[in-house]
C-alpha cells in the first residue's frame, strides 16, 4: 500500500486549507513528513478485518488533497461535496473501479502529527451490494531512517 493510501485511509482526510480556497485546493491536507504509524479497522457486510503499519512520508508526499487519496485506490474514485469543518473536511466518494461504491467520509486533522479517517457506505462487488464502515488513524511516530 502506498502511504497516500495509508494517509488518506488514516487517514483518507483539519488540514490545511487557506481561507478562499479554490474547487482545485479544497480538501488539501498537510502533515509533518516523517516516520508514520498507521492502522484501519474495516467492516464489509458485517465482517470485520484490520491492517496497521509503520511507513515513510517523505517531504514531497506530505501536501495532498482529498481527491490525491481518492485517486490512489486505483477504482476510478471521485471525491465531491467536500465541506470544510473545524478540524477537516466532510466529502462523499463515488468510485466505478473493479470496487464500485459510494461513501460519506470524514477526514479529522488532530494535529501536523496525527489524521484519522471514517466513512460509511456501500460497496458493490459481483452483482451483490454490501454495506461498509471504516475507521482509520496515523500518528507520526518519528524521523525516517536513511537507506
Amino acid at each position: 500500500m502506498s502511504h497516500r493510501y495509508v494517509l488518506a485511509s488514516c487517514l483518507l482526510f483539519a488540514a490545511s486549507v487557506t481561507g478562499a480556497a479554490s474547487a482545485a485546493d479544497a480538501g488539501t491536507v498537510s502533515v509533518n513528513p516523517g516516520l508514520w504509524n498507521w492502522g484501519h479497522n474495516t467492516k464489509l457486510a458485517g465482517q470485520p478485518f484490520s491492517e496497521s503499519n509503520t511507513e515513510c512520508l517523505p517531504e514531497d508526499d506530505a501536501n495532498f488533497s482529498i481527491q490525491d487519496i481518492a485517486e490512489s485506490f486505483n477504482q476510478a474514485c471521485v471525491i465531491s461535496d467536500i465541506s470544510p469543518q473545524a478540524d477537516g473536511f466532510v466529502f462523499k466518494m463515488s468510485c466505478n473501479g473493479f470496487y464500485t461504491g459510494e461513501a460519506q467520509g470524514s477526514l479529522t486533522r488532530y494535529s501536523a502529527d496525527s489524521l484519522g479517517v471514517s466513512a460509511i457506505g456501500t460497496v458493490t462487488l459481483g452483482g451483490i451490494t454490501a454495506p461498509f464502515e471504516f475507521d482509520a488513524k496515523a500518528d507520526r511516530v518519528g524521523t525516517c531512517t536513511a537507506g
